[in-house]
């Protein structure tokens, strides 16, 4: 279990890149940690409050409680190969730079993007 790529995902939905595809898919982790920990539990509404900026330490708790409950583990991993897929699956981008465009600076053409960009010395 990768917590890189369960903190992307978890980052990429927190932020509302999958539109309704990552609701849903936001929708079966909450059901997953809500069947583990129960309605009530500080595990489930930590995973309810997770944003962009929060998801790689939620991600590192979910690979925890992946480790310490197999059944758990292999929920999550079911869970996050789906999302993966779905979220891949949910929509085509097309970037073209055409006609008289005039660029002066880099340019970055991408669908998603799971994680920062910088661009220059930082």
């Amino acid at each position: 279990m990768d917590p890189t790529v369960i903190a992307a995902l978890l980052s990429a939905l927190a932020g509302g890149v999958a539109g309704e595809v990552g609701k849903t898919a936001w929708t079966s982790l909450t059901s997953l940690v809500r069947r583990r920990f129960g309605d009530n539990s500080r595990e489930l509404a930590a995973v309810e409050a997770t944003s962009p900026e929060t998801a790689p330490d939620i991600s590192d708790l979910l690979v925890e409680w992946a480790h310490t409950d197999a059944d758990f583990g292999e929920a999550l991993t079911s869970w996050a190969a789906q999302t993966a897929e779905n979220i891949g699956q949910s929509h085509d981008v097309t970037n073209t730079i055409s006609g008289n465009a005039r660029i002066q600076g880099p340019v970055i053409q991408a669908g998603d993007v799971f994680g920062s960009i910088t661009l220059g010395p930082h």
